[in-house]
Formats: structure tokens, sequence, C-alpha cells
């Protein structure tokens, strides 16, 4: 392997580059719920095709995050360490916005909703099913409740599947996928028929199961961890980045056309993962990638804070007009909103986010023994704590 191919290998770029098409596309999916054409035949067909794009990118950060910390996870990391590089990664940037939204929200309205506040700031809103307390403050946010339940899992889970040979990595994760197949079918059996939620044609309480309650999605993040598994052992089937990228959007067209407790989660499961291992084995092989020039690579890295913000974007641009607007001014709207909330991502990114983690996610040093240095002259020791592979990398 080559010493580019090497460092391609510890990075992910095409990974990273993915990750930021995957926000541009719960962007695009979420421009679907504000109206934005005032020819409600146009707009219906908008939602048709795009509303359903959102929950596919969804599903693909969950299976990415469990993919990523597994190929980036140090051997010997302590867990204390972990759990502190993960909170400096999501939490500056989810207290800026929350705050944000709540100054407007008083500056505005007169005054925040307090336990959907709550809820909201502590990141525990994913658990509880009421759409009041869901959708809340900044509804984005609610994926973020469901990561910090992976990230506190995550040292035992990672410590129990190294100790797995690859047979039963292929059984977990076919046991996995059946298990998300399922999932709709115990919802529609056990979870009453309503309220029907106000964003979907389906009743809230079963599509919250399935859509946004933490213990069903971790089994995105469970297969994200199997498969970064079988690729570092070499394991995993060969499928090109193109082909993967191909079966992803046919799939695409099978979720459009089946239920949607199916379409949301369990109808891209397999093309996502898919996607992933692709994306990674173009890396590590070196393969050509069109996403590891600079323009993808920020896309990807300001993915975080852009996927925070743009709903608060989308929100007022969508209230710029209550009737909608004709068709060229409602692509330039949106595309103007798109442009807004890059720029703000790129604020957020780089005045708090980078900030913040150079502050808070490196590990701290033992201080040096002030004891009398041995009488071999030797200086007191400092315990190392080895890097993570592809420390520094963009996809975190």
């Amino acid at each position: 392997m080559t010493q580019q191919a090497g460092r391609m290998a510890r990075q992910l770029p095409t990974l990273n580059g993915l990750r930021g098409i995957a926000a541009v596309t719960v962007f695009f999916s979420h421009t679907t719920l504000f109206g934005f054409f005032a020819d409600g035949r146009i707009d219906d067909w908008w939602f048709a095709v795009l509303s359903r794009t959102g929950s596919a990118a969804l599903g693909f950060f969950f299976i990415l995050s469990g993919f990523v910390l597994t190929w980036s996870a140090p051997e010997h990391e302590p867990k204390r360490q972990f759990w502190r590089r993960r909170a400096a990664r999501i939490l500056p940037n989810h207290l800026v916005v929350c705050a944000v939204v709540v100054v407007l929200m008083v500056l505005i309205r007169g005054g925040a909703p307090l336990w959907p506040t709550l809820a909201n700031i502590t990141l525990v809103q994913s658990w509880i099913p009421d759409e009041f307390i869901f959708n809340g403050i900044n509804p984005p946010s609610w994926s973020l409740s469901c990561e910090i339940f992976f990230y506190a899992s995550f040292p035992w889970l990672l410590a129990g599947f190294r100790r797995l040979s690859a047979a039963w990595l292929w059984w977990i994760a076919g046991g996995i996928v059946a298990a998300m197949l399922v999932a709709p079918v115990v919802s529609t059996a056990f979870l009453p028929a309503e309220p029907t939620y106000t964003y979907a044609d389906a009743a809230f309480p079963q599509f919250w199961f399935v859509q946004q309650f933490p213990l069903i999605r971790m089994l995105d993040f469970l297969l994200g961890i199997v498969i970064a598994r079988l690729v570092m052992q070499g394991l995993w089937f060969r499928l090109s980045l193109p082909a993967a990228a191909l079966v992803t959007l046919a799939f695409y067209g099978v979720s459009e056309v089946v239920p949607l407790l199916y379409s949301v989660v369990a109808a891209m499961v397999v093309p996502l993962a898919l996607l992933v291992a692709a994306a990674a084995r173009a890396d590590v092989e070196g393969h050509r990638s069109p996403l590891r020039g600079p323009v993808a690579g920020w896309l990807g890295d300001t993915s975080f804070a852009f996927y925070l913000i743009h709903i608060l974007v989308l929100y007022g641009a969508g209230n710029m007009s209550a009737n909608g607007f004709g068709v060229a001014a409602a692509l330039a709207v949106m595309v103007g909103a798109y442009l807004v909330t890059l720029g703000l991502a790129s604020l957020l990114h780089v005045s708090v986010e980078r900030p913040m983690m150079r502050r808070f996610a490196r590990p701290r040093r033992r201080a040096a023994d002030p004891r009398p240095a041995a009488v071999t002259g030797a200086p007191p020791a400092v315990e190392a704590v080895p890097a993570a592979k592809g420390e520094g990398s963009r996809v975190t």
C-alpha cells in the first residue's frame, strides 16, 4: 500500500464526503415540510420524491457512526477518554444551537415551553413518545439523543465484538437486518394507531418506535460496528463504490412504494451498509473517488453543524411567504437557504466545534511525579495514551 493510500485508509475521506452529501440530503428532504411551492401539485410531487430521503440519510449516519468509531478505536483507550472525546464532539454545538433557539423563541413568542426545552437540552427526547416534547426546540437533535446512548454503550460493545470470530459476525449482521425488518410488525401489532403524526401519514407511537426509539436505532449502530470488523479483517465482499451507489438508489425507489413504517428504516438498511463498506474499501485500496476533494471534505467537516442548524434556516425561509412561491422563486429560496445554512454551519464549526475539540478531545497527560528521580537519573515517566488510528480524521 502506498503512503497516500495508507493515509486515506486511516482517514476515510470518501466516507467523510458521503457524510456531507447525507447532510445535504436531509436538508432537501426537510424542504418538503414547509410548502415552498404555491402550486399544490408541484408541492405534492416534491414531497413524494424527496420526503423519505431524510430517513435514509439518518440511517446512513447511524451506521456510519458505528463503523467509524470501530475503525478508529485504539486498542486500549480508557472509557473516560472515549466519552470525553464524544462529549467534546457533540455537546458544544448542541448547547449553542439550543441557546440560540431559546433566545429566538423568547423574542418572537415570548417564551419557550419548559418540558420540551429541558428534554431537548438534556438529549432525552427520543426516549419520550410525545410529539410535543419530541419536536420541541430543535427537532433534528433527536438523533443526538440516540447517539448519546450509542456512545455510552460503545466501549463494552466493541470489547465484545472484538472477541467474536468472522462466522459470528456474519450471523449477527443477518440477525440485525432481520430485527430491523420485524420492527414495523412489532410496532403495528403492539402500539396505538393514534394520534396521527403531524409530519407523516402514520400513527406517532408506531412511527416513533420504528424511526426514533434509541433501542431500535441501536440496530443501525451495531450493524456499523459489525461491518467495520469485517472490513478491517478483509472479510467483506467486493463491491465497487459506483455499484453500491446504484444499489442504494434502486432501493430508495423501493422505499417510495412500500408502507411508510417499512420505508423509513428497513427498506434502506442493506444498501446503506453496502455503501458505507464500499466507500471505506475505496479508500483502503486506493481506488478513485470523486468524494476526496476539498469541497466534499469541507461539506463533511461541517455536516454536524449544518445538520443542527438547517431546520432553523428553513423555518425562516418558509415563513417568507404564507402561500408559497412560484417554481423558480421556490427553488431560488431553497438554494439561498442552503447557502445561508452552510455559511452559519461553517461559522459554528470554526468558532465552536474545532476549538472545543482541540481543547477537550485530546487525552490529558498525567502530571510528572514530584518525587526525586531514580538514581539512574531517568526522568519521571509520563503514561502514554495510544493514538487512535486516524487520530485527527475528519470522520468522527
